[in-house]
């Protein structure tokens, strides 16, 4: 398949993998157990792959790194016109699980601003931990073949993203209800999104994979969890995911591309056109009518 533009990209059926292969690893950064400060919860059209993360103003200010933070290998496809995103999905799941790989969903603001600008999300999914774009790439071929030979796929895209994977804990008299509490309430989903949950022994466990939080927003969740549960925030402890493979120290990784500039709408060309005119008209000797100046008087 032929890669395209990196920030050209015009799909989405992502697929992130989990790719621990990225940023300098920094695995001593954050110890498992997180600083009080930290904590957040949870549960037929041409075919072209092109390579390329919280979305809205840009990445925001990220204090919980090392192995926190993951770097993804992430593949986008955008349905041909009139096509539907359930057969590419199908067709991508039947091709990944015939070599063993189990995919899951993921939000696709993992992408840059500058991608969602002018991208409409279809199907975001993601591959197991320890992929690689690579394989991201081969798995796009195997599923929908050289560029232009499967209907309703108009564009494949393969980017690397970066992505949070954490687990907070908080004890509980009753772990069981106090999920159900939370999820009632609904802060983590509201602040979150997808997220998991599991009981271990009197603690209540919350995990999530997905965009980049900001240490606001994980707070306001940390203190969520704290509230429910009768405790302080400092009890509700914030560490990896996963404490194996590498991290992502932040402070080394470049800023993300920014939003590009709207492009003038035609309307407001011809409205600045008409300005000048006027203001051009104003500032010189006005133009006169012979017919109408006879008439005035």
């Amino acid at each position: 398949m032929g890669r395209v533009g990196a920030l050209g990209a015009a799909a989405l059926l992502v697929l992130a993998l989990s790719a621990c292969t990225g940023g300098a690893p920094s695995p001593a950064q954050l110890s498992p157990t997180a600083a009080p400060t930290a904590g957040a919860v949870q549960s037929a059209a041409p075919v072209s792959l092109e390579t390329g993360t919280d979305v809205g103003n840009g990445r925001p200010a990220v204090s919980h790194d090392g192995l926190m933070v993951r770097r993804r290998a992430v593949i986008a496809i955008h349905p041909a016109e009139g096509g539907k995103p359930g057969a590419p999905r199908a067709r991508l799941e039947q091709t990944a699980a015939a070599g063993g790989i189990v995919l899951s969903d993921i939000p696709p603001d993992v992408l840059e601003p500058a991608i969602l600008e002018h991208l409409a999300p279809e199907l975001i999914l993601a591959l197991p931990p320890g992929s690689t774009s690579d394989e991201a790439e081969n798995l796009a071929e195997r599923a929908f073949g050289p560029e232009g030979s499967y209907p309703g796929v108009e564009h494949v895209h393969v980017a690397s993203v970066l992505v949070h994977d954490l687990k907070f804990s908080v004890a509980a008299a009753d772990p069981a209800a106090l999920a159900a509490a939370i999820a009632e309430e609904g802060i983590l989903s509201d602040a979150l999104g997808n997220y998991g949950t599991s009981v271990d022994g009197g603690a209540l466990a919350v995990t999530y994979t997905g965009p980049l939080l900001s240490d606001s927003l994980v707070e306001s969740v940390r203190n969520g969890m704290a509230r429910g549960a009768g405790v302080q925030p400092a009890d509700v402890t914030l560490a990896p995911r996963s404490t194996t493979g590498e991290g992502v120290d932040m402070s080394r990784e470049p800023e993300p591309a920014p939003e590009p500039e709207p492009e003038p709408s035609a309307e407001d060309s011809g409205t600045h056109s008409h300005e000048e005119a006027g203001d051009d008209s104003g500032s010189g000797t006005p133009a006169t009518t012979p017919g109408a100046d006879d008439s005035g008087h």
